[in-house]
């Protein structure tokens, strides 16, 4: 039960009051805007009777006042160029008024704290109170229907109170999380993770920059009961995979007429792949498309030997710069020699390899352009949510992190709709809960979202955001998000954030707690003007020969021969 007889007292509520909010005058410092104060109220209870109550809410607004000095004698001042010394106009009756948005009342009788809507308004000049930062992390987790609640930071205007979020919510109605670059998006995803890895819930992430791989480094010290797995791309396709192969020759290689692309379509049909490697299959593709034109055959009528060359040039095309990012992304593997990476297990047949009970499992896509990474996404999450769906239920439920979401699921504004990963990841949010397969999307660009996807987060914890098109984006798309609390986002510092939708009871400003331990040693905050400083040119040259050793003395990548011509183009670019 919550001692209200000790809270001290900080102000009066003041003039006209309704069930939605009040203003009262503070008469101290001790409140800030974003934190919890109470007021005592009466209302009537089931038996007709009437009840004290103590009426919960939080500072939206704090503005300074004085009554004897208007706004007409400050102008009258700056124009007649006169001290406020000289005048007899009062300066000692400045006053701050606090706006309070009412989030409910709790019985004073009640050993709970849950939140209960107020239907009648409080008092006018009633004193309003401070509440104990004990009693107050009560009321933030009294409400939630989780029973595993997970720490990620304390109350912004109140160091002391510790911020829960519901875990429950956060995995099975998907977050998004906004906010601009450096502002503090990935600290609040480690946090996030950090505390599912003690409750041993599987989460697979999609890696862009490296962001994550301070968990693999700290796994023995930190996480000695969890599996922590590092994978690079190996996507695995087979010739039910057709869409795949028809987007990647259309981005990546030569637009096709539509005899040639009658000639792909048979080759499709007539060249079976039981399933392997995207790269193989594309070569295989190459090779048999300079076959057919080759020998002129018979089995494709009305098309001639020049469509099915220009086919196998596009599929050569593709080919090329498939191996050009597998290069590019072993390239950046090596320079981190000291973690163990191992290639992604074929999500259809060895699904419980990539999710299993307190398995983090992290996809490094480094130096992959879009396409192919929203290809490897697309059939990886297709096959893990096939999976969910089964009555076997192969693998438990789990939660994919998308960084960079605004390259997995680009806006219809974008052209970009035609990305494999868009469709698969709008029918996993979609349809998500009742499989148990949660998405938490993060993004510094909010407005270049997918609306139907972005919509579908239930929950939002956004960060600094001075873009217009992106603050609108986001508050169209959080029902719970304060406006006054919104009015912040171009202000709020690095790691400070607002966390609204059904993680919280209402919406908060806080704090994140930032975990510096689980920062990549390899990549870290870099900086770049101590890069440059500490810069030795011989030594890189003796990085440059190591690679090239390295790479020389691999026999096979994927069961080919190194391509020495990629080798010699990536050491000129080193």
């Amino acid at each position: 039960m919550m001692k209200s007889n000790t809270w001290k007292p900080i102000g009066t509520v003041l003039g006209e009051t309704d069930i939605d909010q009040f203003y009262f005058s503070l008469k101290n410092y001790k409140a800030k805007k974003g934190d919890i104060v109470t007021t005592e109220s009466r209302v009537p209870s089931s038996e007709g009777k009437i009840i004290p109550v103590t009426v919960w809410g939080k500072i939206s607004t704090i503005e300074s006042s004085n009554a004897f000095f208007p706004t007409e004698a400050a102008q009258e001042l700056t124009n007649e160029d006169i001290d406020i010394r000289d005048t007899i106009l009062p300066t000692t009756r400045d006053e701050l008024i606090c706006k309070v948005i009412i989030l409910g009342y709790t019985k004073d009788e009640d050993k709970n704290t849950k939140l209960l809507p107020l239907n009648y308004p409080v008092r006018p000049a009633a004193t309003v109170k401070y509440p104990s930062s004990e009693d107050v992390e009560n009321l933030l987790i009294s409400d939630l229907n989780s029973l595993h609640p997970i720490y990620i930071g304390s109350l912004l205007a109140r160091e002391a109170v510790k911020i829960r979020i519901d875990a429950d919510n956060l995995v099975s109605r998907h977050v998004s999380i906004f906010g601009m670059s450096g502002s503090g998006k990935t600290v609040m995803v480690r946090r996030i993770m950090h505390e599912m890895l003690s409750k041993k819930y599987p989460m697979l992430v999609l890696d862009i920059h490296g962001d994550y791989l301070g968990f693999i480094q700290k796994q023995k010290k930190l996480y000695p009961d969890n599996k922590i797995k590092l994978f690079y791309p190996n996507l695995s396709v087979s010739s039910e995979d057709k869409e795949i192969i028809y987007t990647l020759i259309d981005k990546l290689g030569k637009s096709l007429t539509d005899p040639q692309k009658d000639f792909l379509n048979s080759l499709l049909e007539k060249v079976k792949y039981e399933g392997g490697s995207l790269l193989k299959y594309i070569k295989l593709l190459n090779s048999k498309s300079k076959e057919f034109a080759s020998t002129g055959s018979t089995s494709f009528k009305n098309i001639r030997p020049a469509s099915m060359y220009v086919v196998a040039r596009s599929l050569g095309q593709v080919a090329k710069k498939l191996e050009n990012m597998e290069q590019t992304n072993f390239r950046h593997r090596k320079k981190m020699n000291n973690l163990k990476f191992e290639e992604l297990p074929d999500p259809a047949t060895e699904p419980e390899k990539i999710v299993s009970k307190g398995q983090l499992s992290i996809l490094y896509l480094k130096g992959y352009e879009t396409l192919p990474a929203s290809a490897i996404v697309s059939i990886l999450l297709e096959n893990l949510f096939k999976h969910r769906q089964e009555v076997n239920e192969e693998i438990p439920p789990f939660l994919t992190v998308v960084e960079e979401a605004h390259n997995f699921i680009p806006s219809r504004s974008e052209n970009k709709d035609d990305l494999p990963s868009v469709e698969t990841i709008r029918k996993v949010i979609t349809e998500g809960r009742k499989f148990g397969t949660g998405i938490m999307i993060i993004s510094q660009r909010p407005s270049r979202l997918d609306e139907t996807i972005a919509s579908q987060c239930n929950s939002q914890i956004i960060f600094r955001m001075v873009n217009q098109k992106d603050q609108k984006a986001t508050r169209d798309r959080s029902e719970t998000l304060d406006v006054d609390d919104s009015k912040q986002l171009p202000n709020l510092a690095n790691g400070q954030g607002i966390i609204s939708g059904q993680v919280v009871n209402f919406s908060l400003p806080v704090q994140i707690k930032f975990d510096e331990q689980l920062i990549n040693e390899d990549i870290g905050n870099e900086n770049f003007i101590d890069t440059v400083e500490n810069w030795d040119d011989k030594e890189s040259v003796k990085l440059r020969k190591k690679f090239a050793k390295d790479f020389s003395n691999i026999a096979e990548i994927d069961n080919r021969r190194p391509n020495w011509s990629l080798i010699l183009f990536y050491l000129k670019q080193w």
